[in-house]
C-alpha cells in the first residue's frame, strides 16, 4: 500500500525506507573507502575481510552493493544474510547450496570434500573468484567461524581459493578478541570500520534519497528541521531516515510543505514516548 505522503510531497518513491536498497545507500568516504578496500581484497585473491559496524550504519545495504558488483564482473558470488545456523554443517550444507553444487552429504567431511573440489575446479582450472558475503556475522558461533577458517585456509602458494567478507557489528570484535578466536583473527587480511556520520553527512544522505524518490526534486526540510535530525540520530544513518519519514508523515496530517525544526521535535518527541529513547545500555551477554 502506497503511503499517503507519497503524492502530496510528489514522490515516485518512499525515500526514507529502511530496506536495506544499494540504490539508497549514501556513500560517505568512510563508506566508499570500505567498499573500495574490499574490492581490492576479493580482486586480489587475499582470503579474509571483515567491516564492522554498529546498528543501522548501513551495513546489509553495502552488503547488497558489493556483491551485485561481484556478479556483474562474474564472479561467483554468494550473500548469506542470516548465518547463524546450528551446526557447521548446516552452514555449511546451505553455502553448497547457494553455489547451486548439484548435491549435498549428510557428513561434513563429505560436505567439507564436495566444497574444496568445488573451490579447486572454479578457482583453479576455470579461473572464478569465488565469493562467499556474510552479513549479521556477529551471530556467528565459535564452531561456525572454526569452519570458515577452515575454507579460507584452501589455498595455493599464490592465492585464496575463498573470498570471505563479513560484516558484523562490533560483537563479533569481542569473539575475534577470545583466544578461541585467534586462529580466525589472525587470517583477517582487512578491516575497516563504518563510523557514525556527521551532521553535514546526516544533511547530504537526506537529499541524495530525496533526490532518487523524487527524480531530483529539492527536499522539503529546512536546516533546522536537518540539524535535529541529527541531533536525535546521532548520526546513525536508519534512525535518521525512521526521524525524517515519521517528520514526512506528520507534515501530510498536518497539510503544511515545510519540515521544520519543529515539526522534527514532535515526531521525536512521539517516537521517544512510543518506543524509548534507544539509549538505554544492552545487557552482558555471554560470547559463544
Amino acid at each position: 500500500m502506497p503511503l499517503p505522503y507519497l503524492t502530496y510531497f510528489d514522490l515516485k518513491e518512499e525515500p526514507f525506507s529502511t530496506v536495506p536498497s544499494p540504490r539508497y545507500l549514501f556513500l560517505t568516504p568512510v563508506h566508499a573507502t570500505a567498499l573500495g578496500k574490499t574490492e581490492f581484497i576479493v580482486e586480489a585473491k587475499k582470503g579474509l575481510t571483515v567491516i564492522f559496524g554498529e546498528t543501522g550504519m548501513g551495513k546489509s545495504s553495502l552488503a547488497r552493493l558489493l556483491h551485485q558488483k561481484f556478479l556483474d564482473r562474474g564472479f561467483n558470488s554468494v550473500l548469506l544474510t542470516n548465518p547463524n545456523y546450528p551446526t557447521p554443517n548446516a552452514l555449511l550444507r546451505t553455502i553448497i547450496q547457494e553455489f547451486r553444487l548439484p548435491r549435498t552429504a549428510r557428513a561434513y567431511k563429505d560436505n567439507l570434500d564436495l566444497f574444496k573440489a568445488y573451490l579447486y575446479d572454479q578457482a583453479l582450472e576455470k579461473r572464478k573468484t569465488i565469493v562467499l558475503i556474510l552479513d549479521e556475522a556477529q551471530s556467528l558461533r565459535f564452531p561456525l567461524l572454526e569452519l570458515l577458517r577452515q575454507l579460507i585456509n584452501y589455498e595455493t602458494n599464490e592465492q585464496k581459493l575463498l573470498q570471505l567478507v563479513l560484516f558484523a557489528q562490533d560483537e563479533l570484535r569481542l569473539k575475534l578478541a577470545h583466544p578461541r578466536g585467534k586462529s580466525f583473527r589472525s587470517r583477517i587480511a582487512m578491516a575497516s570500520t563504518l563510523d557514525r556520520l556527521a551532521p553535514e553527512e546526516i544533511e547530504k544522505m537526506i537529499d541524495f534519497r530525496w533526490q532518487v524518490a523524487s527524480g531530483g526534486n529539492a527536499h522539503p526540510f529546512e536546516l533546522g528541521a536537518l540539524r535535529m535530525i541529527f541531533e536525535h540520530s546521532q548520526g546513525i544513518p536508519r534512525e535518521a531516515n525512521i526521524l525524517a519519514d515519521n517528520s514526512l508523515l506528520l507534515a501530510y496530517l498536518r497539510k503544511v510543505r515545510r519540515i521544520t525544526q519543529k515539526l522534527v521535535e514532535e515526531a521525536a518527541r512521539e517516537r521517544h514516548e512510543t518506543i524509548g529513547s534507544g539509549k538505554e545500555k544492552d545487557e552482558k551477554r555471554p560470547i559463544r
